[in-house]
C-alpha cells in the first residue's frame, strides 16, 4: 500500500522508496527460507485455492478466467494458503 501511495516522481522520496523497497526485499527473502511465499502473478489462470475474485472485467487482452490484476497479496506457508491474492479476474 505505502508504494501506491508514494510519490515516484518527487526526487526527494526517491531514496527513501529506494530504502523501503530494499527491506521489503530483505524481508521477504528471510520468510521465504521458513517456508512463505507470496501469491501475486499476472496472466495467470485463476485459481480459487490461492485467489479471491474481487471483481470481474471484459478485458480482450486476456483470456477467461485469468488474474488481469492482483489488488492484495495473497500469502502460502510451506504451500498451506495463509490469505488468499484479492484479484481482479478477467470474464
Amino acid at each position: 500500500m505505502l508504494y501506491l501511495a508514494a510519490d515516484h516522481e518527487n526526487e526527494q522520496m526517491k531514496p527513501m522508496i529506494e530504502g523501503l523497497e530494499l527491506t521489503l526485499k530483505s524481508f521477504l527473502d528471510a520468510v521465504r527460507k521458513f517456508g512463505i511465499e507470496v501469491v501475486e502473478e499476472k496472466n495467470v489462470a485463476f485459481n480459487p485455492e490461492v485467489h479471491q475474485a474481487m471483481t470481474l472485467i471484459d478485458s480482450p487482452e486476456h483470456e477467461a478466467n485469468h488474474v488481469v490484476d492482483v489488488m492484495q497479496k495473497g500469502y502460502t506457508l510451506n504451500g498451506r494458503l495463509l490469505r488468499p491474492a484479492m484479484v481482479v479476474v478477467s470474464k
